[in-house]
């Protein structure tokens, strides 16, 4: 499926090229062309990445301009050029988090608001033809947020165990534990939105 296409790209890393760590470098001391140059490289990745998290292209495009905002801001205080990747994915996470956190809180105040004029709205499900990509973009954004970020980094990104669990701060037992939980997760929402389609397709493995 296109949509789980494996990336173009190396296999993502924690540990920058020479090249790489003296654009991080330069860029740490205020060198905007040096920043450009990563944001060439990194832009496609950070971009995929956050419109799989949120699972909506133009917050996605939105998302990632704000984590590079981010950390051009926060570049002179990396401590560590060589994890530039890794930090950068990370303030994309914390980006996608924030998000949705925020549109949690403004779906809850807008119900509130009106709960007591209008009929609950109904959740719209996609076009009755829509494709087998578009329809795992949404099971994957109802994913929850925690294992969507081991799953995405893991299964799409490349990262491994060790790298995720360094850049979500957190156990490498739970990165193996969340990625198989969020996996399981997104067969069972696959299988539902599926199945509320009213599709055909027939039983079969999405990995």
């Amino acid at each position: 499926m296109a949509y789980w296409k494996k990336p173009t790209w190396p296999s993502a890393q924690t540990t920058e090229s020479p090249e790489e760590y003296d654009l991080v470098i330069s860029a740490q001391k205020g060198n905007e062309v040096a920043f450009e140059a990563l944001y060439e490289r990194y832009n496609n990745r950070i971009s995929r990445y956050l419109t799989r998290m949120i699972g909506d292209d133009g917050v996605g495009c939105e998302l990632t301009q704000e984590t590079f905002l981010k950390a051009w801001a926060a570049l002179p205080g990396l401590r560590s050029p060589e994890r530039f990747t890794g930090w950068l994915y990370r303030i994309a996470t914390n980006s996608a988090h924030t998000y949705q956190q925020r549109a949690r809180h403004m779906q809850t105040i807008s119900w509130d608001a009106c709960e007591h004029s209008i009929e609950p709205p109904s959740i719209a499900g996609p076009e009755a033809q829509v494709a087998e990509t578009e329809l795992l973009a949404i099971a994957l954004s109802r994913v929850s947020l925690t294992y969507r970020s081991c799953l995405i980094l893991y299964v799409i990104e490349e990262f491994s165990q060790r790298d995720i669990a360094l850049l979500l701060k957190m156990k490498e037992a739970s990165v193996s534990k969340y990625v198989s939980r969020g996996k399981e997760e997104l067969r069972q929402i696959y299988a539902r939105l599926t199945l509320e389609q009213g599709s055909t397709r027939q039983e079969g493995g999405i990995w």
